[in-house]
C-alpha cells in the first residue's frame, strides 16, 4: 500500500481584519500630488488602486489621508503589485509605525460599518 500525504493548502493569515472601504488618498510621486483610492485597509496595511503609477517593491513613501479638521500623514512600503484586466493597478502596502490618529480613524470607518 502505497501512503500519501495529504496537502493542505496554503491559507494567508492576517494579522489584523481588513475591510472594504472607498477612501480618497495622496502622494508624492517624482514631485507630483497623485490621487488613489483605498479599495480596503487594516491597522497595518492599505490597498490602493492607481492609475498608470508603479512602484518598486520595497519602495517607501508617505499617504496622505484627509479628514475634516486635519491631514493624516502615513509612512508607507510597496509590499505586492497586482494586476486587474491588463494593467498593474494595485498596490499592496504595509504601513510603517501609523500614528495614533491612523488607528482612531480605521476604528470609526470599521464602526460605522457595523
Amino acid at each position: 500500500m502505497i501512503e500519501m500525504d495529504i496537502v493542505t493548502p496554503f491559507i494567508e493569515k492576517r494579522s489584523f481584519e481588513r475591510f472594504d472601504t472607498c477612501l480618497r488618498v495622496e502622494f508624492d510621486c517624482n514631485n507630483t500630488i497623485c490621487c488613489s483610492a483605498v479599495i480596503n485597509l487594516s491597522e497595518n496595511g492599505m490597498l490602493l488602486r492607481t492609475r498608470e503609477i508603479l512602484f518598486p517593491m520595497d519602495t517607501e513613501f508617505e499617504i496622505f489621508i484627509h479628514l475634516k479638521d486635519k491631514v493624516l500623514i502615513v509612512p508607507v512600503r510597496v509590499r505586492r503589485l497586482d494586476k486587474s484586466e491588463n494593467i498593474y493597478d494595485i498596490i499592496g502596502l504595509e504601513l510603517i509605525n501609523p500614528p495614533q490618529k491612523y488607528f482612531n480613524h480605521v476604528d470609526k470607518l470599521r464602526s460605522s460599518l457595523q
